[in-house]
């Protein structure tokens, strides 16, 4: 429910979410520090428990850390002159920005007038800056790798220009993420994307009946909620909607960037 709160304790999921009065009983209790992370499901991210409002006494909340003053680096003054120009700096970023907010059917009378090219520019641009938003974080807090958002309309359009053959190595990258997430360890796929590769059914088979159970173990792991779209594999089980199988990687992709993006 909306209104349920996921918390965590000493960097570990809770089993079940608890209302706001129950939170408010165990950081009473001491069973959950301004430290341990909490969320719902209209926040964006997962939160400092002790930046939520009325949750602690303020004898409780943490300290504010004291400002370190440094000294300016050579880099920061380059960057202070203007005489320094990093690839992803502001410049490229707003440029970006500026790309993305651009009126939808000027978007679109371009793609048209260019065969679709600028559509696919357009897109991987918007990709790129969607992965950059977590390429940040390499870990959650209990120390578990995260594996890689991808935006996906990228996994689509992708697995649709190379016939398929992206489809079988994202397959084989997902597997590699969620084993490595949920177990620790890295299963066996390099030979399972040989086998794909040869034998496109067999990606086919492994979407349909290896995947869903991982990307539910990953938002098991990660203390997350259902993902409802998940309901929609059987739609795919007839051969005849097998060349529709890039929408369910996208169904696939998304469940698991929730986790990407918002797990503690």
């Amino acid at each position: 429910m909306a209104n349920d709160w996921h918390f965590t304790v000493n960097g570990q999921p809770a089993e079940t979410p608890v209302s706001w009065a129950q939170l408010k009983q165990l950081a009473t209790a001491g069973r959950l520090e301004p430290a341990d992370k909490v969320w719902r499901e209209d926040m964006t991210s997962w939160e400092p428990a002790g930046s939520i409002k009325g949750l602690f006494p303020p004898s409780k909340l943490l300290p504010v850390p004291a400002l370190v003053k440094k000294e300016p680096t050579k880099k920061n003054l380059a960057m202070k002159t203007g005489e320094h120009r990093p690839l992803d700096g502001p410049a490229s970023t707003e440029a970006v920005a500026g790309l993305t907010e651009m009126n939808p059917y000027l978007a679109l009378v371009l793609t048209i007038c260019t065969g679709g090219l600028f559509g696919l520019f357009y897109a991987s641009k918007v990709s790129s800056a969607y992965a950059r938003r977590a390429a940040a974080r390499k870990a959650d807090a209990a120390g578990r790798a995260l594996g890689r958002a991808r935006h996906p309309v990228a996994v689509m359009v992708l697995s649709y220009l190379t016939g398929g053959i992206y489809f079988s190595y994202w397959t084989y990258r997902v597997m590699q993420e969620c084993s490595v997430y949920t177990s620790g360890r890295d299963c066996e796929s390099r030979s399972e994307m040989t086998l794909m590769l040869c034998f496109p059914p067999y990606a086919a088979y492994t979407a349909l009946f290896r995947l869903p159970d991982l990307v539910k173990a990953v938002r098991k792991t990660a203390g997350a909620p259902e993902f409802s779209a998940l309901g929609a594999v059987p739609f795919f089980l007839s051969p005849c909607m097998w060349p529709l199988m890039p929408f369910l990687a996208m169904i696939y992709q998304d469940a698991l960037n929730q986790v990407w993006f918002t797990a503690p």
